[in-house]
């Protein structure tokens, strides 16, 4: 267990900064936005179609667990399947409720520190199975941008081929020509993904688990009579890249104003896209909260 003020300042700090942003991009949305039109859309939600998408948060948390120990066993890191998995959800309950999606991860790295001494190489290892899952991301998102106007009949959003790109060429320039600092983490990742055998493993189970969050969204959408038709490959993944910034918690402002981006060119009205958005991230709080009972069992009891 975490323990002193090293351990716990940063976390405090992190979803302070994440709840002022959170507050103040909500704020902003509601002050454009008639409230009282989501809070009735999300009023009249359908429990079973919600109680769906709550339902695929632990299938998350298990595919989200396995690429973790895949990449942490490949890089000299055993660690249990058991403990992969209570780890993993622990850090997606943590980034429900702290800044970002990283906090959790920065805790999940901590307690991945037990049996292997420092915190250089567990941190690597976060980071390769992290990239590897925005890897995936990208490459439904590119998907979903190229049929965007056999499916729509339009365009998808400008912004979408400047971020979407400019990602992509990020990623490949320092993959390729890693600047210092960052050639042992690209090292690891090259590790990770040598074999054939690692790479269909790491796009079988990243594709699942992006699978599993368009079924949560989707489901989301069912429960407040709103369906996304083939929106759910084309425009939930390009709203969802925003959530790469850790700039809020648990993607509360940054994920409605995406949404509300997004879902404007395919003519929805700007209170269906907060309310859809609003109503996936519930069911992600819903589906995560449990796992905040792993912080209380020690790392090594999680084996």
């Amino acid at each position: 267990m975490l323990r002193g003020p090293v351990t716990k300042r940063p976390w405090a700090k992190g979803a302070l900064r994440g709840a002022i942003v959170s507050s103040v991009l909500l704020f902003l949305v509601g002050r454009s936005i008639d409230v009282e039109a989501v809070l009735g859309i999300l009023a009249g939600a359908n429990l079973y179609w919600f109680a769906i998408a709550v339902a695929m948060v632990p299938f998350q948390m298990v595919f989200g667990g396995m690429r973790w120990r895949r990449v942490s066993t490949d890089l000299g890191l055993s660690m249990a399947p058991r403990r992969a998995v209570a780890e993993y959800a622990l850090s997606m309950g943590l980034n429900t409720v702290m800044a970002g999606g990283m906090a959790g991860d920065a805790v999940r790295v901590w307690r991945h520190r037990v049996g292997h001494g420092s915190l250089a190489r567990p941190l690597r290892a976060a980071v390769v199975e992290r990239v590897i899952g925005h890897w995936a991301h990208l490459a439904v998102t590119v998907v979903g941008l190229a049929v965007w106007p056999l499916v729509h009949g339009g365009v998808a959003p400008g912004v979408a081929w400047v971020m979407v790109p400019a990602i992509i060429l990020g990623f490949c320039v320092l993959w390729s020509w890693p600047i210092t600092g960052l050639a042992t983490l690209v090292s690891d990742g090259r590790l990770a993904l040598a074999s054939l055998r690692q790479r269909v493993f790491h796009a079988v189970i990243s594709l699942s688990l992006m699978g599993s969050i368009l079924v949560g969204f989707w489901s989301a959408s069912m429960a407040l009579g709103l369906p996304l038709g083939f929106g759910v490959f084309t425009a939930v993944p390009l709203l969802m890249l925003v959530l790469v910034l850790p700039f809020s918690i648990g993607g509360w402002g940054l994920r409605e104003l995406s949404a509300a981006v997004v879902f404007s060119v395919l003519g929805w009205s700007t209170e269906s896209a907060v309310a859809l958005s609003s109503a996936y991230g519930l069911s992600v709080m819903v589906g995560a909260m449990p796992a905040l009972l792993v912080w209380f069992i020690p790392a090594q009891e999680t084996q």
